[in-house]
């Protein structure tokens, strides 16, 4: 039978330190898995419903938060007074911006919409063809609610036009936008550079590596935990 050795309180407080940030950490991955899934199910149940219209889009908090990632089909017209430049956004590997351009619906609402991705030469309006932007328009895209931010974001520079995040109230507040729908519309259509903008094909991509971070942080601490243990045996005679 082995003997152990009592360990001393510094040697407890490290152990417990680092063993308690390992649990803590693996424990966040499990919600953030949970969490994850729940976003992955929103995406798959949304492809599955009738594309909303301007009748039917939800003005509820609530409502709105259920209907995201829905399909939409609306009818309007472009303010080509006014568009915003989302960055950095990628489109095969070349850096860029995503054009947010304000729709005006016939109810008299305002929808920013994000029409796709522009090449970084191609920002400004001057730049791209005039018909761009310009006249009424149906478009089909799907619903995107949130500003999809997070601790590492930067600040929106709005004196610079350049937007990290989708924020809607700022947005609207800057150009003094009237009557601003509360979420935005992805235009989802064919990819081809050389129309541009870009628009999304339509696949929201959700990284999950969640279950491998579980494990990870798990393994580590029971590795801390069995090298603790070991340190305290006593050799035998």
């Amino acid at each position: 039978m082995h003997r152990y050795t009592r360990p001393k309180p510094l040697a407890w407080f490290f152990f417990m330190l680092a063993f308690g940030i390992c649990v803590g950490l693996g424990s966040w991955q499990v919600q953030r898995l949970q969490w994850k899934s729940g976003v992955i199910a929103e995406i798959e149940h949304a492809k599955t419903q009738a594309p909303l219209t301007a009748k039917t889009l939800p003005e509820d908090d609530a409502e709105l938060e259920a209907k995201n990632f829905y399909p939409v089909t609306l009818q309007g017209t472009w303010d080509f007074m006014v568009e915003y430049h989302l960055a950095p956004r990628y489109f095969k590997g070349q850096m860029g911006y995503h054009l947010i351009q304000p729709l005006l619906l016939k109810d008299g609402r305002t929808v920013l919409v994000n029409r796709g991705w522009v090449p970084a030469a191609k920002k400004e309006f001057e730049t791209r063809p005039r018909s761009i932007g310009v006249g009424n328009a149906t478009i089909n895209g799907l619903l995107r609610v949130g500003a999809e931010r997070n601790y590492f974001t930067p600040i929106n520079q709005p004196e610079k036009n350049v937007w990290f995040g989708r924020d809607v109230q700022e947005m609207a507040g800057f150009y003094d936008v009237k009557n601003v729908y509360p979420a935005m519309v992805d235009v989802v259509g064919t990819q081809d550079i050389k129309q541009l903008p870009v628009p999304s094909d339509g696949t929201i991509r959700v990284r999950n590596d969640h279950l491998s971070y579980i494990i990870t942080w798990y393994s580590i601490a029971i590795g801390i935990l069995i090298i603790f243990v070991l340190a305290h045996r006593k050799k035998s005679a």
